[in-house]
Formats: structure tokens, sequence, C-alpha cells
């Protein structure tokens, strides 16, 4: 897979309605993100098979549901649920499997309180514009009535940790419970919160600041930055331009590479030297 694509959401943002954040995400998985692939597996020739699962604990055995688009009634209704983790996954159905797309879900922190929803996907032309936006537009549709702690998309970085957490050395557990004070990473695509988005200003004002292709506030709170137009764009050069940006709500500390990630991406400056 060539892209990652990650939100995070809490009971803060959903503390009623956990369950519909991950309808809306598969259900938009599945009608945009993955729509080619449904309709492949539909023709009935094999070339595509899918399988999604939802797993109500750890120790459970998954339900699962051959046939996606034959089954997803089922599969949404478990959703609603809100288990502890699902996931679709489709996969090439003739000769040597491998896998075309793949979407999930599941429970990062104790009592459900932070779930964590992911893709992943192949981008063919990582410079062209039509596919890096119906990447972006997914996300946004995707999160629309939500009100995220966190989200990315990146082309590198498929680790659950973000390349900040990784080169600051945060653990995970703290940057999930700290996510609405301080943002966890940037990337291609950054979501910011409604909270640390308010801290710089707002969606109008990060807009004007230049520093970014497109600002797409959330219905629901929040605000989705596209740094470039598309993914082979995203430069150093635009990278440190959104570093900048959103430095006054980025957590504290020098930056050091992890060789256990080498792919991580980051601007080696303490955003709290950014003024």
């Amino acid at each position: 897979m060539d892209v990652y694509i990650e939100a995070v959401f809490d009971n803060a943002g959903a503390p009623d309605t956990p369950g519909r954040t991950l309808v809306q995400w598969f259900r938009t998985a599945r009608l945009e993100l993955f729509r080619d692939l449904v309709d492949g597996e539909a023709t009935g020739d094999g070339k595509v098979v899918s399988e999604a699962q939802l797993i109500g604990h750890v120790d459970d055995a998954p339900r699962r549901f051959p046939q996606v688009g034959r089954t997803w009634k089922q599969f949404e209704e478990g959703l609603a649920a809100f288990p502890w983790g699902a996931n679709i996954t489709f996969l090439s159905g003739q000769g040597e499997l491998f896998t075309l797309g793949r979407t999930s879900s599941v429970h990062v922190l104790g009592g459900g309180s932070v779930w964590r929803a992911s893709a992943a996907v192949t981008l063919n032309a990582p410079d062209d514009a039509p596919s890096c936006r119906a990447l972006v537009d997914f996300l946004h549709t995707a999160l629309d009535p939500s009100a995220p702690a966190f989200g990315r998309i990146e082309g590198t970085n498929f680790h659950e940790l973000t390349n900040l957490d990784s080169v600051l050395r945060r653990r995970k557990r703290t940057s999930l419970r700290e996510s609405r004070q301080f943002l966890r990473g940037y990337a291609w695509v950054t979501v910011c919160p409604a909270e640390l988005t308010a801290r710089l200003g707002g969606a109008a004002k990060l807009e004007r600041r230049g520093a970014f292709h497109r600002v797409l506030p959330l219905q629901a709170g929040g605000v989705l930055l596209q740094a470039s137009d598309t993914l082979s764009e995203y430069t150093d050069e635009v990278m440190q331009q959104v570093f900048e940006a959103l430095a006054p709500v980025l957590p504290p500390g020098e930056p050091r590479p992890d060789p256990a990630y080498p792919a991580m991406r980051f601007v080696p400056r303490d955003a709290s030297t950014i003024r």
C-alpha cells in the first residue's frame, strides 16, 4: 500500500455516538475509497474478493462477512454497536493473493475512550491531482459529522506512531491522551481538532496564512489541512511552512531521528522556539 490514512476519535468528540463514527468511516470508505473494488467483486469473475470482520473483544473469535457488498447491512449493524475492532480487506482473487486495499478500526485506549480508524490504499500516481484530491475528499467526508482528535494522510509513515511522536520519543498513550492539548504530528494532510484550531485562530486565519493548499473546516469541529495539491509536491520546503504554521500547538522538544523509523519526515526544530 502506498498511502496511509488515519483518524483518531475520543469521547470528547463523540461521547454519545461512537458507533456512528465507525459507520461513517467504513461507509465512506466503501462508497468512495474502495468503490472500484466493491464493483469489481460484484462482477463475479473472482478477480477481487473481500472479507469484513467484527471483533467484540480481543479474545473473541471474529464475526466474518464475506463479499462485503452482499453482507454490508449486517456488517454496518455490527459497527453501530461499537465493536472492539473491525476491518475490511480487499484481495486479488486470482494467482498470488495480495492486498488491494484495507480499512480498519480498533480501540487504542482502555474502555473504548479513544479509537483509531485507518485505511491503506495504492496511489498509482502521487503527482496526479484528481487522485490525490479524492483521498482528501474521502477523509473530509468520513470526518465531517464528527469532531476528531487527530487525523493524517501520509505516503511514507505506516506506523501507529506519528512522525513527531517518533522523533520526540513521545509515548503513544501519552500522545493519544493529550491529543486535544498538543497536535500529535503534521503530514501532507493533517486534521487538527477543534480545541487546537481555536488556539491557531480558526480556519479563516489558517487559510489567510497561505501555508496550506486547502483548509477544510469540519462541520462538527476541527479542520482538515492539505499542504499541497499532490502528495509528490509535499516537499521539505512545504513541510517547513506547515510546521511553522502549526508550531504553536505542537508539543515542545528537540526532535531526534529514530533509527527504528528511518522513513519519518520531520523538521529538525523545537516547535516551542518558533515565534
